[in-house]
């Protein structure tokens, strides 16, 4: 929703003049039914303050955002009013929430480092003209206001490319007691547009399809605009993008704005991250959601990114697609090789297995090799690692008898440990033999795989990462 005022510098100064008696004399203006909407009472507030009737307008807007707390508008235009009422400390508390609302360009933050400014508060004022700084480089006017701020305080100015150090705790206003005991979603996460980075002639994006598709779902059931995109960032809503780390250039990262969170699903134990320059700086100025815990951690330590939260890979019903074929291979396992999976692969057909391995197939015909298999093998490519649940949500919601790699190091959530047959390494032939010279405990195995991950409510958690989740600036 564009703002009901052109800019809250343009406001704060019609409201000024009209207090001065510089405006029209106050109009007639009727008082809200005792059962006004919020809308309603915004409006009137809006009204009586701009024929200069400020206190009641801001009595209007109180009870306004008392209806709905969730309004930036009326929290805007309530910073506005007690601003030209010279109540600097709650215009500033009014404009803080705005601002967390999805009220976030750099006239806004601006505004608020001023507000800090006449307030006392140098390191308030420093980190907001710093992330109006981030959001408009050019700005000589911003640049000479964060050096003024950042010379009376303990602030410590970074590189305008990187994300402001202990970015004040605005952004967790979103996170506001009344939303949290609503289960609201903040205004700013009404609209998501899913982004998949696709380079041309690379197939292994297709990889991306099955949790965008199941976000797509789960988004759209909290009542979320979604926008499903390809290599385009939207400047409205929130951003979730997927494959950050297939952009190619410095210059196309710097570009992406700071409404988007980077979806990393990148595990980092042998990605080399320190070899990975733009997707580096993208970790660092960006929100970032992980569904590993050890991830998380490690950006936050490497990327020094207090903006990390945790995502849930979970269920919706699109996922479930039951295709039905005869089973005639005992094993299918697709992916990239390596030597130690390569081996697995030899033990299984020494054993008289019939194997089948796919690499760079997606959609319809890995869905068929899928169907067509009584036994899909999950290993990890190195050997300490993290459950590959982006790969395995799929085949569980599908019913599948899934024989996964699980050591004593593997990151993995118990119920999910329950819905496979998680072995070390050293078991996986014996196992997958095992299972196919046993029918009824490999269906029941397909039943109990779907009836565990059908119980992720991939809903539920995208609404709790949404929670959790803080953005360095909204652009």
């Amino acid at each position: 929703m564009p703002p009901l005022l052109e800019t809250s510098a343009q406001s704060t100064r019609e409201f000024e003049n009209a207090d001065a008696g510089t405006s029209a004399p106050p109009q007639s203006i009727p008082a809200p039914s005792a059962d006004a909407s919020a809308d309603e009472l915004l409006q009137l507030g809006l009204q009586n303050a701009k024929t200069g009737q400020l206190n009641a307008a801001a009595d209007l807007l109180a009870r306004s955002i008392m209806k709905n707390p969730l309004s930036a508008d009326a929290h805007d235009v309530l910073a506005t009013v007690m601003l030209a009422l010279d109540n600097v400390e709650f215009a500033c508390k009014a404009k803080a929430k705005a601002i967390s609302l999805g009220y976030n360009s750099p006239a806004d933050w601006e505004l608020l480092g001023d507000m800090f400014v006449a307030l006392g508060q140098p390191d308030d004022a420093a980190q907001a003209f710093g992330t109006a700084l981030v959001l408009e480089p050019s700005s000589t006017q911003l640049e000479r206001k964060l050096r003024i701020a950042a010379e009376a305080s303990s602030f410590a100015a970074t590189n305008r490319n990187d994300t402001i150090p202990g970015m004040p705790n605005l952004a967790d206003l979103a996170l506001a007691d009344e939303q949290k005991a609503s289960g609201e979603i903040p205004a700013a996460w009404r609209r998501v547009n899913l982004i998949t980075i696709e380079p041309a002639n690379d197939p292994h994006t297709a990889a991306f399809a099955d949790l965008s598709s199941a976000f797509e779902t789960a988004l759209r059931s909290l009542d979320i605009t979604v926008h499903v995109r390809k290599n385009e960032v939207g400047l409205e809503g929130v951003n979730l993008l997927f494959g950050g780390h297939l952009i190619g250039s410095q210059e196309s990262a710097d570009r992406i704005p700071n409404n988007t969170v980077i979806v990393n699903l990148e595990q980092l134990r042998g990605f080399n991250i320190g070899a990975r320059p733009v997707y580096t700086s993208l970790l660092r100025r960006l929100a970032v959601w992980d569904y590993s815990p050890r991830n998380i951690e490690q950006i936050k330590t490497l990327m020094r990114n207090p903006h990390v939260s945790h995502f849930g890979i979970g269920y919706t019903p699109e996922m479930t697609r039951r295709q039905t074929a005869p089973q005639t291979t005992d094993v299918l396992f697709y992916g990239s090789l390596n030597d130690r999976r390569a081996a697995i692969l030899q033990g299984l057909r020494r054993a008289g297995l019939n194997v089948k391995h796919l690499f760079s197939v997606y959609g319809e015909e890995r869905d068929a090799a899928i169907a067509g298999a009584k036994i899909v093998l999950n290993m990890h490519y190195y050997e300490d690692s993290i459950h590959e649940i982006v790969r395995t949500s799929y085949l569980l919601a599908n019913g599948k008898a899934v024989v996964s790699e699980c050591g004593p190091d593997t990151e993995i959530e118990d119920d999910i440990r329950d819905a496979l047959v998680a072995v070390p390494y050293k078991d996986i032939v014996e196992n997958c033999v095992a299972l196919i010279g046993d029918e009824p405990r490999r269906q029941a195995m397909e039943k109990k795989a779907f009836e565990i991950f059908a119980k992720r409510d991939q809903a539920a958690m995208l609404r709790n990462a949404i929670a959790a989740t803080t953005l360095p600036a909204i652009g």
